[in-house]
């Protein structure tokens, strides 16, 4: 399939979107940057303490009851939020062919969320975290967020309402499920944790948000993220839409019933887990079928990955995406969730979602929005493969040891007569295997952050080629050109 060639008047249109973008946009990418980076040295010190437990005793600051959900709502509120809201921003507009509107209140309202986490990261640093995951912040704290998001996000369903001639794209099918589902998971959890639930029922509750903040939202910004780059490098068409539709509407039906199955056997009537198990198995469908559909649409052109890196970290994410898939629906059999559901398995898992498939996929749409928001191009192309590999393994090994010492533990917790002391020595070795993973990725993301300064400032490289891997700046036009791809 020949490429269509966008005509003088659709190139000034995008033009005139990408600079109305730039500055929200460009704002909301720094700065979840930057969250990214604190928060992977917040993983990293976590992880040194689980291993070395003497490390900062006399410190209560440098607790792992302190480290580890600051690592985690650094990661999630400050990095994922803000890329996955930036993103949208610009797909939306693109997609829409709208314009940003008042970018400036954007900004604004970016400042209000960023400052926002920044007060609930301390808070939970100086000991007011309410062990919840992903709800540790105070219980007043919350508006604060929901106000600001809703600042960011309204412009989402602006653009969307755009009167045209034609139907929605896929992506933006996605993209503003995303922008409803959020809000809604967000205060019904808060409204439930901090008004309504008993404790029991709120550590319930807990675990549907955490499960439906990465089913209900990052799932399909990122799938949003995969059906726009995929079709565009590739310059194919998505393989079905009927498909795309399918796992949508599939996983709409689904998500709200996932996240009980974390506490299976618990103080909870015993439908509720099963049928939340159930959903988290039949989900998995929905993944496959949007992997599947990807991957078909990629068929004949597939080492377009070795030269794009957009589509070689989207691909990746999906992948990711997949594992977590199956892995979560494994462990929401009582075979096996029964031993696993106290171990680092579950840490394991919510790495796996928001390291290995939400970052890897959101630093795919970074590679391809800001060259095109900055008008410079990419530093070093040596730089980006860098980060994949280290990314790669990085977090391929962390996930591995985290599963691995899981399944340790899951083994000595069994045992009604064995201390759980034996477990935790017993998934020592395992342990250490992730501080080394934490390093390389807080490298990783440092190699990263560099590169995105430097996009940001201005210091771009200027030629009119396009950033690729084993390619010489400038020398082709795009990755299609080195495959023979038309």
């Amino acid at each position: 399939m020949t490429a269509p060639i966008p005509t003088p008047e659709e190139m000034q249109e995008r033009a005139e979107i990408d600079r109305s973008a730039r500055y929200p946009v460009m704002f909301l990418f720094t700065s979840a940057a930057t969250w990214l980076l604190v928060s992977s040295v917040l993983g990293l010190l976590s992880t040194l303490k689980l291993r070395f437990p003497s490390l900062w005793e006399a410190c209560p600051f440098m607790g792992y009851g302190r480290l580890y959900p600051m690592f985690l709502n650094a990661l999630v509120y400050g990095w994922a939020i803000q890329a996955g809201i930036g993103v949208m921003l610009w797909l939306m507009a693109r997609l829409s062919r709208s314009r940003i509107q008042h970018p400036t209140l954007i900004v604004v309202a970016a400042c209000i969320w960023n400052g926002g986490v920044a007060l609930g990261v301390i808070s939970v640093w100086l000991g007011a975290g309410r062990s919840l995951p992903l709800m540790d912040f105070p219980g007043w704290f919350w508006p604060i967020l929901a106000l600001s998001y809703s600042l960011m996000v309204v412009w989402v369903f602006s653009m969307a309402g755009k009167k045209r001639s034609q139907g929605f794209y896929v992506s933006e099918l996605f993209l503003i499920g995303a922008a409803v589902w959020f809000p809604w998971v967000y205060l019904t959890a808060n409204l439930f944790i901090n008004k309504y639930a008993a404790p029991v029922m709120g550590a319930g509750v807990d675990a549907w948000y955490v499960s439906n903040l990465i089913y209900f939202w990052m799932a399909p910004v990122g799938i949003a993220v995969a059906y726009f780059i995929v079709p565009k490098i590739s310059a194919r068409p998505v393989y079905s839409y009927p498909l795309a539709q399918f796992s949508f509407w599939a996983m709409a039906a689904l998500a709200g019933w996932t996240g009980f199955s974390r506490f299976m056997g618990g103080p909870f009537p015993a439908w509720i887990p099963s049928i939340s198990g159930t959903a988290t198995i039949l989900i998995l469908i929905a993944i496959l079928t949007t992997v599947s559909n990807l991957l078909r649409t990629l068929k004949g052109c597939t080492k377009l990955w070795e030269y794009s890196p957009s589509l070689r970290f989207t691909v990746f994410g999906m992948l990711m995406l997949a594992i977590y898939g199956f892995l979560n629906a494994i462990g929401s059999t009582f075979e096996f969730g029964k031993n696993l559901q106290f171990s680092h398995f579950v840490a394991g898992m919510d790495v796996l979602a928001l390291l290995g498939f939400f970052s890897m996929t959101m630093f795919g749409a970074f590679y391809f929005i800001v060259p095109r928001i900055t008008g410079t191009e990419w530093v070093s192309a040596k730089g980006i493969r860098a980060h994949f590999w280290l990314s790669t393994y990085a977090v391929s090994t962390l996930v591995l040891f985290a599963l691995l010492s899981g399944f340790a533990q899951g083994e000595d917790l069994k045992e009604w007569d064995r201390a759980f002391s034996v477990s935790y020595v017993n998934s020592t070795p395992y342990t250490l295997g992730r501080c080394f993973a934490w390093v390389v990725i807080v490298y990783a993301n440092f190699v990263f952050f560099r590169q995105l300064a430097q996009m940001f400032c201005g210091r771009g490289r200027k030629s009119a080629g396009p950033t690729l891997l084993h390619v010489e700046p400038g020398s082709v036009d795009s990755a299609r050109a080195i495959e023979g791809i038309q």
